[in-house]
């Protein structure tokens, strides 16, 4: 029998708690009492209780009401209901509102002990029960960081792969992404913020898989219908990943990183804010690199060039703070 328990009684009949609180105290059950709802309240807020012993009608409340209040400031507090009424019906309701016992007035020493042990069982029984699924979520959790991680080294090479068959552009995806960081650690983004825009700015060009080499080496200007395939490289994208859950937060960033502030960019012509963060992050940053890199149909600009490409279109093209962040970022690292 565990006598470390501590028990409040609630009861808004003091020769009823006065006996029961005596009763108790003989046992060496460390107890409190309270005639009063908001006395109750009090104390648990106050107190560390394991136990509530409450009477079913408390005058202004039900002890079901109370039980409800209680349960609201400490989630792990057990609950028996008594009454000097009981039925069937009660102990039922009382049961199914989160009472773990129910017994009725007049009750003896025996029957206290008898629901202090019962209700002392069932919660090292929900203890251990925590305890076991807290270790599942956690093992489930690990494996599940393993297979994304298993997942994106494949997105990763993936990628690459892909700047391969794009002339000139290879490691284009990991400079996007140190860009990218440089942004958002101006901006003071979240760490998970931040985790999440470099796995969307890494896998920001998957979609060219679905592109024909011919394309994206074509040395001379593109006709419509080439243009048109080049433009459906973010859509593909995202139906290549969509398959992958834990991809769904950095979707929006790949469909929409060719969008343009004023609303002239693709897919959707999103302007401004409607633009995702992220997105319009990965623009800045991916232009950048653009310029900077050859291409089949034009060589690579020096830095200045693309700054100077950068701040002409801030606020067309590209979001003049996400510019101005940049901008920030890349002074202080050269």
């Amino acid at each position: 029998m565990k006598t470390d328990t501590r028990i409040l009684l609630v009861d808004d009949e003091i020769r009823i708690l006065e006996l029961y609180s005596a009763m108790l105290k003989d046992l060496g059950y460390d107890t409190k009492t309270a005639s009063h709802p908001d006395e109750a309240v009090r104390l648990v807020e106050e107190e560390q209780f394991d136990i509530a012993f409450i009477d079913y009608f408390l005058g202004p409340i039900t002890g079901l009401e109370l039980m409800n209040r209680l349960s609201r400031v400490k989630q792990d507090l057990y609950f028996v209901i008594i009454t000097g009424n009981g039925t069937q019906g009660r102990a039922v309701e009382s049961l199914k509102r989160g009472a773990s016992d129910f017994i009725s007035k007049p009750f003896f020493v025996a029957d206290l002990i008898r629901s202090i042990d019962y209700v002392n069982k069932k919660r090292d029984l929900d203890n251990q029960q925590n305890r076991m699924l807290t270790e599942l979520e956690t093992k489930v959790n690990e494996r599940t960081e393993e297979l994304n991680k298993m997942h994106l080294d494949v997105l990763s090479s993936l990628a690459q792969a892909i700047e391969k068959r794009d002339l000139g552009t290879y490691g284009h995806c990991r400079r996007v992404v140190h860009y990218s960081e440089m942004i958002a650690s101006t901006l003071s983004l979240e760490e998970k913020e931040k985790e999440r825009l470099a796995i969307a700015a890494m896998l920001h060009d998957v979609g060219k898989i679905g592109i024909s080499d011919f394309i994206l080496g074509k040395p001379k200007r593109l006709s419509y219908k080439e243009m048109e395939d080049i433009k459906s490289h973010p859509a593909k994208g995202v139906e290549i990943l969509k398959p992958l859950k834990y991809m769904t937060p950095m979707l929006p960033a790949i469909l929409h990183h060719h969008e343009n502030f004023d609303g002239s960019g693709y897919p959707h012509g999103l302007r401004g804010s409607d633009i995702p963060l992220h997105a319009r992050i990965i623009a800045v940053a991916d232009t950048f690199d653009a310029i900077l890199s050859n291409r089949p149909y034009r060589r690579a600009s020096d830095k200045d060039k693309a700054i100077n490409e950068l701040t002409s279109n801030s606020g067309s093209q590209f979001d003049g703070e996400i510019v101005h962040a940049f901008l920030q970022a890349f002074g202080r690292v050269n």
